[in-house]
């Protein structure tokens, strides 16, 4: 009889308890889910010339040979997005430039970055131009220089002898 006694008393205990938990449990949920939504800086303020200003500087990752700002993709419209958020937020062009780096890679600014060995590729087209320059220079300084070619000679002097000649003559004669 005693148990049956105390479990009215440990019910009653908990009732609360169990009340308080559910609460915190859903206070938990509901804040959280509001604190998880930032809220996006509002980007009215911020032109469609200030954006196109910083994308003229980023290719689109998708298109080849397409500047952002000309692009019509929606990934592109997204960038663009991108830009004017960051632009809201108060960020310099260069952290903008340095956040599509690392999310695109150096594709995304449409030139090899001047480090390492791609240095190659901005030095190359320079020494390959040079160097054809200099062969055709020494080519045309060469034809220039060489000896003149003999003339050819004159119809004239190209006869044929006088035996070859007359016999020729004969031989039309019979068929006259």
């Amino acid at each position: 009889m005693l148990q049956d006694d105390k479990e009215p008393s440990v019910k009653i205990h908990f009732i609360p308890l169990i009340r308080v938990l559910l609460f915190l449990i859903l206070l938990v949920a509901t804040t959280s889910a509001a604190l998880a939504q930032t809220p996006t800086p509002d980007t009215s303020a911020i032109s469609a010339d200030r954006v196109n200003e910083v994308a003229r500087g980023l290719w689109c990752p998708l298109c080849s040979g397409v500047r952002l700002d000309a692009c019509e993709l929606k990934a592109c419209v997204q960038m663009k997005e991108m830009i004017a958020i960051k632009l809201a937020e108060g960020a310099s062009e260069e952290a903008i430039r340095a956040y599509f780096l690392e999310q695109y890679g150096p594709q995304v600014f449409g030139e090899p970055p001047r480090e390492g060995f791609n240095w190659l590729a901005w030095i190359l087209p320079v020494v390959g131009l040079l160097g054809g320059g200099l062969f055709v220079w020494f080519v045309i300084r060469r034809m220039i220089r060489s000896e003149p070619i003999p003339a050819v000679a004159s119809a004239k002097s190209a006869a044929p002898p006088d035996d070859y000649s007359q016999k020729l003559e004969q031989e039309l004669s019979r068929y006259d």
